[in-house]
């Protein structure tokens, strides 16, 4: 017998007045879908990075609009969201996660009155005990149908919702990108597998169809498209993007979908409403269906939809007051000094020429972990410019944005090679007018947090020689590195669970592991080297193979 999974109650207004008073069921109806997804903690208008408002967007601002749009309608209104919802800001991680207090995010969503979540894979960043937690905070459920208890095919959340609004019947079903494994490591996701999103809606959707019953069919699915939505192009992401693939599933009336921050309208894709509504609450997707009865059945007559910038909106105050005792919190804590420097430390070339920032990255990995050579990327290349004098935590956040703990590997000399090969795709030639100077090509397609450089060896990076063969005079301890001898390689758990598809990493033999989150690392490094002295070694740098190279300008 297949299960239900139900959401009855206040939408339910269109059958109960028809049952009450004996009168045919309507012959149209009327339906507004609000989404948002990759909400990443952005529950008020304030970057807590920065210490300022911004203008962006946020969850406290998606509130206004959905009131706005409430008021206005004269019909049933849904608000949805695609997950990536618990992690993102230091204001959701210290009140959730730090001090194990209710998550912001969610008490948000519940006062807007969201009615499901799709998981996404940004929730399992902390473990499952965070998320259930959260989950039972939630007053909607977190759903994801292809995440199942490892072994059977149960689903580990519940798979999909019911909604009686006015006359239809609408099932939201969840899926999560199956790509979590390649993000996290295993214990953060102990006991689940993830399954292809395509084969769990076709599995699915005929629960909802016909069991249920449903008039209308709305996926929620943490995952972008695979293929450009406008031109069909592969752009080699399938591993974890399946959106282009739902689309294709019979059954989906409506595909709303995350993960890959993109601003993408409501439109149509082989049949199916789309949409992805941008990330951090900065748009709030919004589709009007028009429905009429046909033969017994409903059907979509027409539509019309749009993404709405909430940056311009005021923040709902209720929120804003429920908020303000944690936020100010939060703010203390993120002011309090972690160390000092007695240099200017800035981020703008680091991808260019070794840097002092991210030096940093590899002195406190190599120290924490005793290891001989350290994996590191600039993650926010807009990370404020350090004065020297006292670290407030509040710089180390913004300066390491994401939650990733911190790993040891052990690497033979030709893996190391092949890792180092991997990053120096991002540099794609060289661009030398006469005039003198080169500027450095890269690969747009490269995301920034997958270019690493690596500590603890020498190495220069030659832009202009095939993929492949981009990494040259390659030495340990001033020796040409030989490819049989063994390594071990700090790095952080993003990388190590396969993030970026480095070669051989999340393969690799692990020496050493620690659960403390690299901000804590990072904070607890410059508070025993009080102060630490920005120092760049130089120990890589980007160079073709001239007699005598001509100097390198960056962008």
């Amino acid at each position: 017998m297949t299960p239900t999974f139900k959401t009855l109650g206040a939408l339910a207004l269109g059958v109960g007045l028809a049952a009450a008073t004996g009168a045919e069921p309507p012959d149209t109806a009327r339906l507004t879908v609000l989404h948002t997804s990759d909400l990443h903690g952005s529950v008020l208008p304030f970057d807590d990075q920065l210490n300022r408002a911004s203008d962006r967007g946020s969850l406290a601002q998606v509130a206004t609009l959905v009131t706005e749009i409430r008021a206005a309608a004269d019909h049933p209104v849904l608000v949805l969201d695609s997950g990536d919802t618990i992690q993102g800001t230091p204001f959701e991680q210290f009140v959730h996660l730090r001090w194990s207090e209710p998550s912001p995010t969610i008490a948000a969503m519940n006062r807007i009155g969201y009615q499901a979540m799709a998981v996404g894979n940004h929730e399992f960043n902390f473990g499952l005990e965070p998320l259930r937690r959260a989950g039972r905070q939630a007053g909607f459920p977190f759903l994801a149908a292809n995440c199942v208890r490892a072994g059977s095919d149960e689903p580990a959340f519940q798979p999909y919702t019911i909604l009686e609004v006015g006359p239809l019947k609408v099932g939201v079903l969840g899926l999560i990108t199956p790509n979590v494994p390649g993000w996290e490591q295993p214990e953060n996701y102990a006991g689940l597998e993830f399954l292809a999103m395509d084969d769990a809606a076709r599995r699915w959707l005929p629960v909802l169809r016909g069991d249920e019953g449903c008039d209308l069919v709305v996926v929620l699915a943490h995952t972008g498209f695979e293929r450009d939505p406008e031109t069909g192009d592969p752009d080699g992401s399938a591993h974890e993007n399946f959106a282009w693939r739902l689309s294709e599933v019979p059954g989906i009336d409506v595909l709303l979908t995350g993960h890959t921050h993109r601003d993408i309208p409501p439109r149509e894709l082989h049949g199916v409403i789309v949409a992805q509504p941008g990330a951090r609450a900065s748009h709030l997707t919004r589709i009007d269906l028009e429905l009429e009865r046909e033969n017994g059945s409903w059907r979509i007559a027409s539509w019309e939809g749009r993404n709405l910038a909430s940056g311009a909106a005021a923040a709902d105050g209720g929120i804003a007051d429920a908020m303000a005792e944690a936020h100010h919190r939060v703010a203390a804590a993120l002011d309090g000094p972690a160390g000092e420097v007695s240099g200017e430390v800035r981020v703008e070339r680091c991808r260019l020429a070794d840097c002092e920032a991210v030096d940093l990255l590899h002195a406190v990995q190599l120290e924490a972990t005793g290891a001989q050579l350290s994996l590191a990327a600039l993650l926010n290349a807009k990370a404020p410019p350090l004065a020297p004098g006292p670290v407030s935590w509040r710089w180390i956040h913004a300066f390491y944005v994401y939650p990733n703990s911190l790993l040891a590997v052990r690497l033979t000399g030709a893996q190391v090679r092949d890792v180092l090969e991997h990053t120096a795709r991002f540099y794609d030639g060289l661009e030398c007018p006469p005039a003198g100077g080169c500027t450095v090509l890269t690969d747009p397609a490269i995301p920034h947090y997958n270019v690493d450089t690596m500590a603890g060896l020498s190495y220069r990076i030659d832009p202009t020689a095939p993929e492949g063969a981009r990494v040259r005079d390659l030495r340990f301890e001033g020796r040409p590195l030989r490819p049989e001898a063994s390594f071990t390689v700090a790095l952080n758990s993003y990388r190590a669970a396969g993030g970026g598809m480095f070669p051989h990493l999340a393969a690799a033999e692990v020496v050493w592991r620690s659960s403390t989150e690299m901000s804590e690392l990072i904070g607890d490094y410059l508070a025993r080297h009080r102060p630490w002295q920005p120092v760049a070694d130089g120990n890589w740098v980007i160079g073709r193979d001239l007699a005598a190279e001509e100097p390198i300008a960056g962008p």
